[in-house]
């Protein structure tokens, strides 16, 4: 992951409000779960005949958990930081090739672009704080999955300036090709 703040610049915290590592956890506990309750297909939502495990399989839940992991995340950190301005979520480069059978379970890497008006190393860090809550509630719920996986999220800062030299991942928002999915902008 890049952090994306050059050196001897001076980092100011004060766009974040500090939140506790309990908080943290509570909010990431809630964002999970959300995800996880909104990917359940309509008709299953009441019985869920399948297990999680099971359901992890699909390709469809797994990209609605993805979409309900980025929203929340994205939605959180929006309300923290003036500087983000909207998030994508993208297909990795390995999750464009099929999946190798031997791996027990799938991975639910959720790949974001953040659309940002300026870097930030508080944001970077509510980022990764979340990332390793998201991890921590993964381990629960899914032992053999969270094992397998250091980080739920992949997410990558991108600044207007990048969009408009179409720089490194900000190229994506104008592929033909390849276009991420909007899930957040600012009004």
């Amino acid at each position: 992951m890049m952090l994306g703040v050059n050196e001897g610049e001076r980092v100011n915290f004060t766009g974040i409000k500090l939140m506790s590592m309990f908080q943290l956890q509570d909010i990431a506990e809630t964002i999970f779960a959300d995800a996880l309750e909104r990917a359940w297909p309509p008709t299953n939502r009441s019985t869920h005949n399948r297990s999680l495990e099971e359901q992890l399989q699909d390709p469809t839940f797994r990209q609605r958990v993805k979409v309900g992991l980025a929203k929340g995340l994205v939605e959180l950190v929006a309300a923290h930081d003036e500087h983000v301005l909207s998030a994508y979520l993208f297909e990795g480069i390995t999750d464009l090739y099929p999946q190798i059978e031997t791996c027990s379970s799938p991975e639910i890497k959720t790949h974001l672009l953040i659309l940002v008006s300026k870097r930030s190393a508080a944001l970077y860090a509510l980022v990764t704080a979340l990332d390793e809550a998201f991890v921590r509630e993964a381990q629960k719920l899914l032992p053999l999955l969270a094992n397998q996986q250091e980080s739920l999220l992949n997410p990558i800062f991108i600044t207007e300036a990048d969009v408009a030299q179409h720089k490194g991942y900000a190229m994506l928002l104008s592929s033909a090709h390849v276009s991420p999915l909007t899930i957040w902008g600012r009004d």
